[in-house]
C-alpha cells in the first residue's frame, strides 16, 4: 500500500531536501507552504505522517498541532516537529502537546529517514494490533503469510478458535470472557515459546479467533502443545459446580435454554507440504475448513486439531 507524507514548511529548499530523502516508489511526499494549508491537506488527504515546521505563516506549527489533536479525523496522525531552535524546553513542549518526535534544524537526512521509518512501522503495528491482547491483527497476519508465499518458504498455518465461547460469555459475562481471550493468547504464546521456533508467528484475528504460522515440521508439536495446555488452563475458567457438571446452561441463538459443553479449542491446519498455497484467501479457507471439521465432531471435554492431508490434483510429487 502506498504511503503519503505531508511536509509543512515555508522554505522551498526544505521541501526539496525532505522530498529527496523520503520519496520512494511506494511513498509520496506532499508539500504545504504554510500552517493553514497544512491543516487543510491533513484533513482532506489523510497522510500517514506529517513533518511540521514550528515557524510558518498564517498558522504556526504549534497551532496546527493543537488543531490536529483536537479533531477526531486527525487526532491519531503521527507528527514530527521541525524547528530551528534546539532548546530542550521547546522539545518538551512539543512532545507534551502530542508530537510523536522532534527534530532540530539542521539535521542529517539519514537521521530524518530513520525516524520517519520508525514511526511509520510503529503506527502500522498499532493500527493492526488487537486492543485486548496486543497481538498482531488481520493485516499483519496476511502480511506474514504473503511474506512466506513470496519467499517460497514452506509453512503451516494454524487457525484456532474457542468452542462454545458465546454461551460462556452470556453465562459468565464479558469481563470474564475477556480473561479467557487473554489466557488463550498466553497459552498459544507459551506453546510457541516451548517449541523454540525462532520464526513462529502468533496473531489475533479478533474475538476468539487466533492464528499461528510456523514451519511445517514444528506444526504438529505446536498444535498438540496448544490444545493440551488450553485444556489444562480451561478448568480455571469455571465455578466448581459448573466444572463438576461438565456443562453450563445458557440460551442458544433462538432464545431456548440449552446445556453447553465446557470450553475447548478447535484448530485447523493448512500446510504447503502437499498443496500449493499461493494465495492468502486459499490458506485461510483450507484451515477454516479443517477447523469446521473439528467442530463437527461429537462434543467432549478435550480440545482437538486437524491437519489438511489432501494433495492438490495437479501435484504428482507423491506418485
Amino acid at each position: 500500500m502506498s504511503q503519503r507524507i505531508l511536509v509543512a514548511d515555508d522554505e522551498e529548499a526544505m521541501h526539496r531536501l525532505i522530498s529527496r530523502t523520503l520519496t520512494t516508489s511506494n511513498r509520496e511526499v506532499v508539500a504545504a507552504s504554510d500552517g493553514a494549508q497544512a491543516l487543510e491537506l491533513a484533513r482532506t488527504l489523510g497522510p500517514d505522517l506529517i513533518v511540521l515546521d514550528v515557524k510558518m505563516p498564517r498558522k504556526s506549527g504549534w497551532e496546527v498541532l493543537k488543531e490536529l489533536r483536537g479533531h477526531a479525523l486527525t487526532r491519531a496522525m503521527p507528527v514530527i516537529m521541525l524547528t530551528g531552535c534546539g532548546s530542550i524546553c521547546d522539545e518538551v513542549a512539543g512532545l507534551d502537546m502530542g508530537a510523536d518526535d522532534y527534530i532540530a534544524k539542521p539535521f542529517q537526512p539519514e537521521g530524518l529517514r530513520a525516524r520517519v521509518m520508525s514511526i511509520l512501522r510503529r503506527t502500522q503495528l498499532d493500527l493492526s494490533v488487537n486492543p485486548l491482547t496486543r497481538l498482531p491483527g488481520s493485516p499483519s497476519i496476511e502480511a506474514e503469510v504473503n511474506r512466506r508465499i513470496a519467499g517460497q518458504l514452506p509453512f503451516a498455518f494454524l487457525y484456532a478458535d474457542i468452542d462454545n465461547f458465546k454461551p460462556y460469555n452470556d453465562c459468565y459475562g464479558f469481563a470474564q470472557g475477556d480473561k479467557v481471550i487473554w489466557a488463550t493468547a498466553h497459552v498459544l504464546a507459551e506453546s510457541i515459546r516451548a517449541g523454540e521456533s525462532a520464526d513462529a508467528f502468533l496473531g489475533h484475528v479478533g474475538g476468539d479467533d487466533f492464528v499461528m504460522v510456523t514451519d511445517i515440521a514444528a506444526a504438529p508439536h505446536l498444535a498438540q502443545r496448544a490444545v493440551s495446555l488450553f485444556d489444562r488452563k480451561a478448568v480455571a475458567f469455571y465455578d466448581p459446580a459448573d466444572l463438576s457438571r461438565g456443562y453450563i446452561e445458557a440460551q442458544d441463538r433462538q432464545g431456548r435454554s440449552r446445556r453447553f459443553p465446557l470450553l475447548t479449542l478447535s484448530m485447523g491446519v493448512a500446510t504447503s507440504e502437499r498443496r500449493r498455497l499461493d494465495h492468502y484467501a486459499k490458506v485461510v479457507s483450507i484451515a477454516n475448513e479443517m477447523k469446521s471439521f473439528c467442530k463437527s465432531q461429537p462434543a467432549d471435554r478435550f480440545s482437538r486439531f486437524a491437519f489438511d492431508r489432501r494433495r492438490d490434483p495437479h501435484d504428482l510429487s507423491g506418485i
